[in-house]
């Protein structure tokens, strides 16, 4: 003979209607004559509400969201309870990393793939047309110097005025 449940719920510390939910989801079962053990209840609960839990301070975290464990082979599962609990925790999982990616593109610490690719072939092409200038416009201005510091100054001024360009071309993309 078990407790009422009620007096289950009590002795839990929850709601008459987790109960209910609990013994409806087939995570805790119930005496032939509708009462409950409260040992096995306990014990049941405990098995069956692992992964429940999991979930919840999975999706509660101030961490990032993390990977989903690899999907185990497809087979006969001898739990459908545990394995509706796995599915649920890998779509929860999936729908917590895409809001948090819709949230950092709107707040926009992300962009579009294809427009990083635009950005780097832009700043590329400025840095390549710079460096490939570079030696027509310096080599005569450095032979006919001879001091070692003047040439010295002149690359620096050079290699500058190319850092200016591709800063400014950040700053102008919005980055």
């Amino acid at each position: 003979m078990g407790i009422s449940l009620r007096a289950y719920a009590r002795m839990r510390g929850c709601s008459l209607t987790a109960v209910q939910k609990a013994i409806a989801s087939k995570r805790i079962t119930p005496l032939p004559d509708g009462t409950i053990d409260p040992e096995r209840a306990n014990q049941e609960w405990a098995k069956n509400t692992f992964a429940g839990q999991t979930i919840h301070k999975a999706t509660t975290s101030a961490q990032p969201p993390r990977v989903p464990p690899a999907p185990e082979p497809s087979g006969p599962v001898g739990d459908p309870v545990t394995a509706y609990l796995r599915a649920r925790a890998v779509k929860e999982s999936f729908a917590a990393r895409t809001a948090q990616l819709e949230y950092e593109e709107r707040a926009g610490k992300l962009i579009q793939a294809v427009r990083a690719s635009e950005y780097a072939a832009t700043f590329s092409a400025i840095v390549k047309d710079a460096l490939m200038a570079m030696p027509d416009r310096v080599s005569p201005m450095l032979a006919a110097v001879d001091d070692e510091k003047a040439i010295h100054r002149m690359l620096v001024a050079e290699v500058s005025a190319l850092l200016r360009k591709v800063s400014k071309a950040v700053a102008d993309a919005g980055l």
